[in-house]
């Protein structure tokens, strides 16, 4: 009897992670390793299930079973559901309408649509608003309303949350912030091979995307680029956001004596985050500039540590940096920008990028980037606090799942 219960308790249980765009989106990458490594420290033996746009490459990085994305796909994806112990939704920004007011529809579907084939499904540490058109609230209500437990990445995210549902929100800070970085000589080195000077200017990071182009249509942005379906909007703004941050970072290797390293997140082609920052370095007079392209995370990670400052015009790199003990300023395009940076005490660390552009606000960012080099602050014990919440909400994940 006594061993019958043991081998019931470390059976192997399965779980089945829905989350958002690990093929191109950094960020998305790094929280799901983060989840699926901090799931096999507390069980070793547990499989993860996930749903993939290269089968074979993301089986080898997250060391779990892939199923392909899409109709296609939608046969594994039931025998995966039906098989689960667990289906785990997020974490990332699943529930916002500021780009497509299809995303939030398209996600209660899948949500619902897998509580079809299994009951048990948590929300975890998601990224909620913001939510502007009022089907995407229904429809985000309906996706809560699937869901057995549900928590969410920081403070802004739960009070829009609050208000589509009667469950509690818990708040569970954004997995990435466990990403286990690269070692320090791999970040050394990739910093070495592109030329990046390491022996003593300060190296300000830039994470940059484009912007103004996104506009909550029924065409999501990918598919818009892609096809050729609409204009894409707002260039005289975007134009004029890439010459305001050359003249930022001219004043910044000028006054500063700093080496400004660019390091694009998003590149695949409809965000094209290495474009954003390949026109602004046109735009530079100085030469004190480098473009570094990481595709790993991890490395990605292990790289901010060198860093003086990040700026943030992205929200993970400004995690991965916080995390490396790296001071962080924040280019802001929505509220999940307000809420890790609330989460850190660091609010007044952050412009939004309507304000930069239409205020032209190039003192106010100079200003923030010039404090946070010859600040002693240290973002490391919020961190540390915020990595204590993350594995206690895993614990309790992987509690229960023993339990069932």
């Amino acid at each position: 009897m006594k061993n019958h219960h043991k081998n019931s308790v470390n059976a192997t249980k399965k779980i089945l992670i829905l989350a958002g765009d690990t093929d191109g989106n950094m960020g998305d990458r790094a929280l799901v390793f983060s989840m699926c490594e901090e799931l096999r420290r507390i069980n070793p033996d547990i499989k993860i299930t996930l749903v993939s746009g290269d089968l074979i490459r993301d089986r080898e990085f997250f060391r779990a079973t892939t199923i392909r994305r899409g109709v296609l796909g939608l046969p594994s994806l039931v025998k995966a559901a039906m098989r689960s112990d667990l289906i785990l939704c997020g974490g990332g920004g699943l529930f916002q309408d500021d780009a497509s007011l299809v995303k939030v529809p398209y996600w209660t579907v899948r949500i619902a649509f897998t509580r079809l084939f299994f009951k048990k499904v948590i929300g975890y540490s998601l990224g909620v608003g913001p939510l502007n058109w009022a089907p995407s609230r229904l429809f985000a209500r309906l996706a809560f309303a699937c869901m057995d437990q549900i928590s969410v990445r920081d403070p802004e995210a739960k009070k829009t949350s609050e208000k589509l549902t009667s469950k509690p929100i818990h708040i569970v800070p954004d997995p990435a912030l466990i990403l286990p970085p690269s070692s320090e000589e791999e970040a050394y080195r990739i910093l070495q091979e592109n030329a990046v000077p390491l022996d003593g200017p300060p190296l300000v990071g830039v994470a940059i995307r484009r912007w103004f182009h996104h506009s909550p249509t029924l065409i999501p942005h990918k598919h818009a680029v892609k096809y050729h379906l609409r204009k894409i909007p707002g260039k005289e703004k975007y134009d004029r956001m890439t010459s305001l941050l050359a003249e930022v970072f001219d004043r910044m290797a000028d006054e500063c004596r700093a080496h400004i390293l660019f390091m694009p997140t998003y590149n695949v082609a409809h965000e094209a985050d290495y474009r954003t920052c390949e026109e602004v370095i046109e735009k530079m007079k100085s030469s004190r500039k480098s473009l570094i392209r990481i595709t790993d995370p991890r490395l990605y990670k292990a790289v901010t540590g060198y860093l003086s400052v990040m700026l943030g015009g992205r929200m993970h790199p400004s995690i991965f940096s916080a995390s490396m003990d790296t001071p962080i300023v924040g280019l802001s395009y929505n509220q999940k920008f307000f809420g890790f940076f609330h989460l850190l005490g660091l609010q007044d660390k952050i412009i939004t990028v309507e304000d930069f552009v239409h205020k032209e606000m190039t003192n106010e960012l100079v200003t923030l980037l010039s404090e946070a080099i010859t600040s002693k602050s240290s973002p490391q014990p919020r961190v540390d606090e915020l990595t204590k919440l993350i594995r206690e909400s895993n614990e309790n994940i992987m509690k229960r799942l023993r339990l069932n």
